[in-house]
């Protein structure tokens, strides 16, 4: 079978002991109770029929037919017949957003006519301000929204650094997620913390908070510039780690909770990475919550920047049978309801916080390992 993005090329063929073959053909769709039928060009024992207009990145269920004609005094009877019901999944556009890392997204559809960047489609691509690699950005439907994914060079290949959904109103990434483990392509080398802060250059200036030095504030609170992805747990190069120093990667993070229980998580979590080698990757997506009325911190330009109101992370650590084969994955997450520095994180699901935020996490690990690991509270430390 010839299976491209957007169609597909099928072949059927049939045994016949009496009647005459009128028509063949197949009926194929994306559920199997609602087929549509495609006729074929011709009614020999084998047949073919070629689809046009199909939907990339999507599985198809089909079965051959052939309708024969009776003979005799049956020659006014017209029979169909079907062969089992078989499917096929159309290629994907090859994306940053098909990590098994990544939240479902709201990005529009990429096309071929879209920006091509080591093998990647995006809607743009932007030179990194540390490195030799670019940056890929796509749109969504909120136009106040976008997603963006970094990368780095190591070993002699383009590698995702980490990717998040960025948010206009807020001037702030809603999710940062990124894959992390102690060996392949995020091995721990220790680069060190490098505080090379800069405007991110996917992203209108406009769009960012200035954070080229510490927040200020009136409300009686201090307020850091608080990594979402830590600059700990970006340690494979310099340029890695100099990334996570983009100003679409921080919050007003409360100083007294992102220098004691924030920052204390961090470590667990850099600790489970550690041991995290070979066929295990622990994926990780961190946020902020902004409900209620939101205390405000001020940029360097002296701009209001909301101050979340509590902060998540969520954790799946997936183990791989062979590459690109995932054979089991155990999740949790962490929540902090609130801006104290007094308070531990609660132990909670991945389903809690989708419910809490609206986002589906992990979304491109397999269904039948995601739904559990998603339930579960697995302790990772």
């Amino acid at each position: 079978m010839n299976i491209s993005q957007t169609g597909a090329a099928l072949s059927g063929s049939y045994s016949l002991t009496t009647g005459t073959v009128i028509e063949t053909g197949f009926e194929y769709g994306t559920s199997t109770s609602s087929l549509t039928r495609s006729i074929s060009s011709t009614s020999t024992e084998s047949f073919s029929a070629t689809l046009s207009g199909l939907s990339s990145g999507t599985t198809y269920y089909y079965r051959a037919y052939a309708k024969v004609q009776g003979t005799g005094d049956k020659s006014s009877t017209i029979s169909t017949f079907y062969g089992s019901t078989q499917s096929f999944t159309t290629k994907s556009l090859n994306t940053w957003l098909t990590n098994y890392e990544m939240p479902a997204t709201k990005a529009s559809v990429v096309s071929m006519s879209d920006t091509k960047y080591a093998g990647r489609y995006c809607h743009d691509s932007f030179t990194e301000t540390y490195g030799s690699t670019k940056a890929c950005r796509y749109n969504t439907t909120d136009a106040n929204q976008k997603v963006v994914t970094h990368t780095y060079s190591y070993n002699g290949k383009v590698v995702r650094n980490y990717s998040f959904l960025y948010d206009k109103t807020y001037k702030a990434a809603l999710w940062v997620a990124y894959a992390t483990s102690n060996s392949g392509d995020f091995r721990d080398n220790d680069v060190g913390r490098n505080d090379a802060w800069a405007y991110d250059p996917a992203l209108d200036q406009s769009w960012q908070q200035n954070l080229s030095g510490a927040y200020s504030s009136s409300n009686g609170r201090s307020y850091d510039r608080g990594h979402q992805v830590a600059s700990n747990d970006r340690q494979t190069t310099l340029e890695q780690n100099k990334q996570t120093f983009y100003y679409t990667n921080m919050t007003p993070q409360y100083s007294a909770l992102n220098q004691g229980q924030w920052v204390e998580l961090e470590k667990k979590v850099q600790g489970v990475a550690t041991v995290t080698t070979g066929s295990d990757t622990l994926y990780v997506v961190t946020g902020p919550l902004f409900e209620g009325t939101l205390a405000s911190a001020t940029d360097k330009s002296g701009a209001t920047c909301p101050a979340p109101s509590g902060y998540w992370k969520c954790l799946m650590k997936c183990t791989f049978s062979s590459p690109g084969v995932m054979s089991s994955a155990v999740g949790c997450a962490y929540l902090f309801d609130t801006n104290s520095s007094n308070i531990a994180p609660t132990v909670t699901s991945i389903d809690a916080i989708e419910s809490r935020t609206g986002f589906d996490f992990f979304a491109n690990v397999p269904a039948s390992l995601q739904s559990s690991a998603e339930s579960q509270t697995y302790s990772f430390y």
